[in-house]
């Protein structure tokens, strides 16, 4: 049975599908990730085609069944073009992390409200902040590894369940998660972790947007995040957007 649905969604890339048409992904408010075709998208008369750019906020009208793994896009209105972004290469690059991880670590039909409201709510302060965007992709990472069921505990210790002593060595151990300076001694670690970086880290796991960190420790964190990825899930082979700066 196939119905007419409305969903909001970020298209995340795209390909030439025949003569005139284009296969759109797109992460969609009511459907996750989702496949669909722009028929005569790439057709100069179309007012539609320009409008399935990677990282554009559409508005969908869909023919949707659900036997059918490309679904048919019947309408498309603009919500935003993040103009912001696509004249700032340091922002590109972020927000196209963003996409990647989506790209990546989303299945095919299996939705979130909160992660589509949450990379909206990311590419809008990406597309207007005046600090260094990649301490927003940083949030983005941690909150996003929280959505898919990977949180970082930050303010216990994993193997004795006290309070982290920020003032003395802490380690990370990718499948315990963090340990405290005590218990770190006789078990494996993977990262260690400075009273500046982990500061760092706390800071990027709080609300506050306007963060002052090095540029070092913030790549530092990020790697860390992709390792920590990388190790769970055996697939995914770390981000290469922030590689192309």
């Amino acid at each position: 049975m196939t119905e007419i649905v409305k969903t909001k969604a970020i298209v995340l890339r795209k390909i030439d599908f025949g003569d005139t048409s284009r296969i759109a992904q797109f992460y969609s408010e009511d459907f996750g990730t989702m496949s669909a075709i722009v028929k005569g998208a790439r057709s100069p008369k179309s007012k539609t085609g320009a409008l399935v750019d990677s990282l554009n906020l559409l508005q969908l009208v869909l023919y949707k069944k659900e036997s059918r793994d490309v679904q048919l896009v019947s309408q498309i209105d603009l919500l935003k073009h993040y103009n912001g972004i696509r004249d700032d290469y340091r922002k590109f690059f972020s927000a196209s992390a963003v996409i990647e991880l989506l790209l990546n670590m989303t299945r095919e039909n299996e939705h979130s409200k909160k992660i589509f409201e949450g990379t909206v709510r990311i590419l809008d302060l990406i597309d207007e902040t005046l600090y260094n965007p990649k301490i927003l992709f940083a949030k983005y990472f941690l909150f996003f590894l929280k959505e898919i069921g990977y949180e970082f505990q930050i303010k216990h210790c994993n193997i004795c369940l006290q309070s982290i002593d920020k003032r003395k060595p802490i380690s990370f151990n990718y499948e315990a998660g963090l340990i405290c300076h005590d218990c770190r001694e006789n078990r494996l670690t993977n990262f260690d972790f400075g009273e500046e970086l982990f500061n760092t880290l706390i800071c990027l796991s709080s609300k506050q947007n306007k963060i002052n960190c090095s540029e070092m420790d913030l790549d530092t964190i990020i790697k860390m995040l992709e390792n920590f990825l990388i190790y769970h899930v055996h697939e995914f082979k770390g981000l290469k957007s922030l590689k192309l700066k």
